[in-house]
């Protein structure tokens, strides 16, 4: 499965049709856990639900390293 196709549509969709009603706000191409900053270019907004999809789908791209 290419996680990494499927958070990116997620994110091009969502850069362009905001959603409306309760959204969250998603580091997008730098997440802050690898060091992204909250600069508007790095923040999209998202549904609860594509908020919780995106950051398991990065788990998925960037497993731990044991």
């Amino acid at each position: 499965m290419n996680y990494k196709r499927i958070y990116e549509s997620i994110i091009e969709k969502r850069k362009i049709d905001i959603p409306t009603g309760y959204v969250e706000e998603h580091h997008c191409y730098i997440p802050s856990c690898l060091g992204g900053t909250d600069d508007k270019s790095n923040l999209v907004k998202l549904t609860a639900k594509e908020h919780f999809i995106c950051h398991l789908l990065l788990t998925k791209m960037y497993p731990k390293k044991v």
